[in-house]
C-alpha cells in the first residue's frame, strides 16, 4: 500500500554546511512550501527538522502550527489529514536516507508548540536545557514511527522527558550502542538545538 504523501525534492543548501545538512523541499494543500532539514551527525544519525518556508526566518520556526482559524477560512475542520501526508512525505524521505546509508539511524524531536513553550503555561514540563518534556508532537511521532519502523531493524531510544525519539539502526548497534545514543543526545544534539 502506497503513503498517501506529497511530492518532494532535494534542494541545495548551505554550501559552507553541505556535508552536514541535506535540504528537502514540499508543497502542501494548502499550497504552503516545507523545508525539511536533514542533519548528519557522527554514527550515522540524521536527525530531521520541518518547518513551513515562510517561518525560515523566524527562531520558532519548528513550533509554529496553523491557527485553527486558518484552516476553517481554507474549508478543513481540521489540519489531521495534511498533517499525515507532512509525516508520510519525511518518511519517505527517510526511507530514501536509508537506501543511501544501510546504518542509518533517525532522530526526531517534538518540538513543543508555542503555548508548551511558554513558561507562563508550562514551566513544569520546561527543562532547563530548553527542551519541553512529553510534547504533543512527540507522543505523535512515538506511535507514528512505530507504525512504520519494525522494532528488529530499529531500537526506540527515547526520552519523554526531552520529547526526543531516536530509531537506532540495528545494523550499527556495536557502534551506536544505547550508552553511546544517549550520551550523543544530551551532549551534542540537544546543545545543537539553541
Amino acid at each position: 500500500m502506497a503513503l498517501t504523501r506529497y511530492d518532494f525534492y532535494k534542494i541545495q543548501g548551505n554550501r559552507k554546511n553541505k556535508d552536514k545538512v541535506e535540504l528537502y523541499r514540499f508543497k502542501n494543500e494548502f499550497k504552503d512550501i516545507y523545508i525539511v532539514e536533514i542533519f548528519h551527525y557522527d554514527f550515522n544519525v540524521y536527525a530531521i527538522k520541518f518547518y513551513l518556508k515562510n517561518h525560515s526566518d523566524s527562531k520558532k520556526r519548528y513550533n509554529i502550527c496553523y491557527k485553527a482559524e486558518f484552516k476553517k477560512n481554507l474549508g478543513f475542520e481540521t489540519g489531521n489529514s495534511n498533517f499525515i501526508k507532512v509525516l508520510n512525505t519525511i518518511l519517505s524521505i527517510v526511507i530514501e536516507i536509508r537506501k543511501k546509508d544501510e546504518l542509518a539511524s533517525f532522530g526526531f524531536m517534538g518540538a513543543p508548540k508555542e503555548s508548551e513553550a511558554d513558561p507562563e503555561v508550562n514551566s513544569s514540563n520546561i527543562n532547563l536545557d530548553c527542551t519541553v518534556a512529553d510534547t504533543k508532537r512527540y507522543r505523535v511521532y512515538h506511535l507514528y514511527t512505530r507504525k512504520y519502523f519494525n522494532p528488529s531493524d530499529f531500537e526506540y531510544i527515547d526520552s519523554k522527558s526531552s520529547s526526543i525519539l531516536l530509531l537506532r539502526n540495528n545494523k550499527n548497534k556495536e557502534t551506536l550502542t544505547k550508552d553511546v545514543a544517549e550520551n550523543y543526545i544530551i551532549n551534542t544534539i540537544i546543545p545543537s538545538l539553541t
